[in-house]
């Protein structure tokens, strides 16, 4: 295929050809991305009482952080509003966030600590985002990116965005197809198992109904315990947490695999042995439940496993399953990309939309490449001829 070069200003095109290079482009922060890890690991993580604390990695410098109360609480109350019109989404909102509280994730702000002024306060807003789950319809986005002016910082602004250091997508599902046995695992609510440490959470401060059964019920201040999932930091916090947690139980056998196969909160293996993919479900689970972790939503080719999952109420009863994106049929043990065909639009076929719908095949390993290099010879001709 030939390749033709893009014009100024078409990074967005760019990216869509970055996934080509995938474990074959070396990252020079490498290097940078390691040391900083380790000072993080070093000067901002503790293990207090079964679990991992952590503290945000706040910039060296930024502009004073606003509370951010009345926009967050505008934006709360027209949350409510929409809720409001189905009576079963408010109702599973409201048990999310009773359900956060109960398990020590977030907790009431006292009435006395809202007078104090003596510490730095941010409220964070949130809705709702439906979620394709029969467990949970929806899951709520905390928007630590909102801003109370345009020229204010927000808290993402204000935070560090050190990228994870990520194993490498394709290498991890290039090994985990190279062996006979295969099993894959997530863990619960990672970041929720984080701590944050005291001295950073009331930059979390959230409302919501002080009785989710009454709209009208007076607001209640929320924050954080833990790590919020959508702070920019936080894929680098449990990354580090992770990986310090491995690392200071580097003795253990199931360390030394799961240190190579997780990406994010998602961990996928693979073995020629079938006992030993049985002895590593085993000292895996044990190895992460003393840091609170719990690994769930076991998948596997192997039936001996699946059962043993079921058995300890911690499977993935789907028959297929999501690994990294692709669909996995562990019965018929491969991978496919689910069906998502186009759907004609009366508008005009602009180049927006036309890359909106070639780019939506997910595809790491480059499997579907026969077929998606048309659309992408299609793109090229079209910013070539400026249509």
């Amino acid at each position: 295929m030939n390749v033709m070069t893009l014009p100024p200003n078409s990074n967005d095109i760019d990216r869509f050809w970055k996934l080509e290079s995938l474990g074959i482009s070396a990252d020079e922060n490498d290097e940078t991305v390691v040391s900083v890890m380790k000072e993080y690991q070093k000067t901002h993580i503790s293990f207090k009482d079964g679990k991992y604390e952590a503290r945000l990695p706040w910039k060296q410098e930024f502009d004073n952080l606003p509370t951010n109360f009345e926009i967050t609480k505008r934006r709360t109350e027209h949350t409510i509003q929409r809720l409001s019109k189905d009576p079963s989404a408010l109702r599973c909102y409201g048990e999310i966030i009773a359900d956060q509280e109960r398990r020590d994730f977030i907790e009431k702000v006292p009435e006395g600590e809202l007078l104090r002024n003596d510490r730095q306060v941010h409220y964070i807003p949130h809705h709702p985002v439906q979620k394709d789950s029969d467990t949970t319809p929806l899951r709520i986005v905390y928007d630590c990116s909102c801003r109370q002016h345009q020229e204010s910082p927000s808290l993402n602004d204000c935070l560090q965005s050190n990228p994870p250091a990520l194993n490498d997508l394709t290498s991890i599902l290039v090994k985990f197809r190279l062996k006979e046995f295969a099993a894959s695992t997530d863990i619960e609510k990672a970041f929720l198992h984080i701590g944050l440490q005291e001295c950073d959470r009331d930059v979390t401060r959230f409302l919501w109904l002080s009785d989710p059964s009454d709209v009208n019920s007076p607001l209640q201040t929320y924050k954080f315990k833990t790590v919020l999932y959508r702070a920019t930091c936080s894929p680098f916090i449990l990354d580090a947490t992770l990986q310090k947690h491995l690392k200071e139980n580097s003795d253990k056998w199931a360390s030394k695999i799961m240190k190579k196969d997780p990406y994010v909160d998602n961990i996928i293996s693979s073995s020629s042995d079938e006992k030993a993919v049985l002895s590593y479900f085993r000292d895996a689970r044990d190895l992460m439940s003393t840091a609170g972790f719990n690994l769930r939503a076991w998948a596997s080719n192997s039936a001996k496993l699946r059962k043993l999952a079921e058995s300890e109420n911690v499977s993935d009863s789907k028959p297929t399953t999501k690994v990294l994106g692709m669909n996995w049929n562990t019965l018929a043990d491969d991978l496919g990309f689910p069906a998502t065909p186009i759907r004609a639009t009366p508008q005009k076929a602009t180049k927006r939309e036309i890359l909106r719908h070639t780019s939506r095949i997910y595809d790491p390993l480059g499997l579907l490449t026969p077929v998606t290099e048309r659309a992408k010879i299609l793109i090229q001709y079209m910013w070539r001829t400026k249509l």
